[in-house]
């Protein structure tokens, strides 16, 4: 049990290393990609939540149904870019342009149904911790369910540019599998994640330089270890399929 511990987190460790490092090595442009996605990703849900504290409840749904979409076009460059910097692939100014747009349908539709989701979370959330007869143990499930829903978003985006072409069942079924195939790293990860994002509400310009890329660099590289993983099991179960095969019922091995 220590050793899997172990094992889930210095795959988290290693893997945040590797996102630093990704970061870093394009400072200047990281920094310009986090910047841009700020302007594009962030106004509508300021707005949304200013709205919604106010009890401008049409207004608030309205700019929730819009939401979706900026996230899809930053979200999915943010996502695109991150995969060409993770293969070793040149990235310039206009490759920054140029990802904004790439399978945008697709993004469109995965950010809709994700979105989905996650507004039926804290909007039960929401629901639980203002009805006094309810226990507060429905908010908390809920609270968490968001919290693990935001993670899972860390391995959609980076499946979804490996799998351009697989229809959206597939790349969520296939994210929420490989996400459970490192869950104790994924755990690691939300938790590393969550204080990142208090500390970069706290001090904005954290917000503005590093935090969605950096995110997202992470999650690009926690992916390609859980697909590193899952292939490295499958390749341990072969050899005992095949010695299998060469058993004779009795439990005597075939001969040549």
């Amino acid at each position: 049990m220590l050793a899997f511990r172990t094992f889930w987190a210095m795959l988290a460790f290693r893997t945040f290393w590797a996102g630093c490092k990704d970061y870093f090595e394009e400072l200047f442009l990281n920094v310009f990609m986090n910047v841009l996605w700020c302007l594009i990703a962030l106004p509508l849900p300021i707005l949304l939540y200013g709205n919604f504290t106010a009890k401008y409840y049409v207004g608030a749904f309205i700019l929730a149904v819009l939401t979706p979409l900026p996230l899809a076009i930053a979200n999915g460059g943010l996502a695109h870019l991150a995969r060409r910097i993770a293969d070793g692939r040149a990235v310039s100014m206009r490759n920054v342009w140029d990802s904004l747009w790439v399978n945008l349908r697709k993004r469109i539709v995965l950010h809709y149904v994700w979105a989905g989701v996650f507004y039926t979370c804290l909007f039960n959330m929401w629901f639980y911790s203002n009805t006094a007869t309810m226990p507060i143990a429905f908010t908390i499930l809920f609270f968490d369910l968001s919290i693990l829903w935001l993670g899972y978003l860390a391995y959609l985006l980076p499946l979804s540019e490996l799998q351009p072409d697989a229809s959206l069942s597939v790349t969520m079924r296939n994210a929420a599998g490989l996400m459970f195939t490192i869950a104790g790293s994924s755990l690691i990860m939300i938790v590393i994640a969550s204080l990142l994002f208090v500390a970069s509400s706290l001090v904005i310009i954290l917000h503005l330089l590093l935090f969605a890329t950096l995110m997202t660099f992470w999650g690009t590289r926690l992916t390609d270890a859980a697909i590193a993983v899952v292939k490295e099991r499958q390749e341990q179960t072969t050899p005992t399929t095949e010695n299998n095969d060469n058993r004779a019922p009795s439990g005597q091995i075939r001969p040549k």
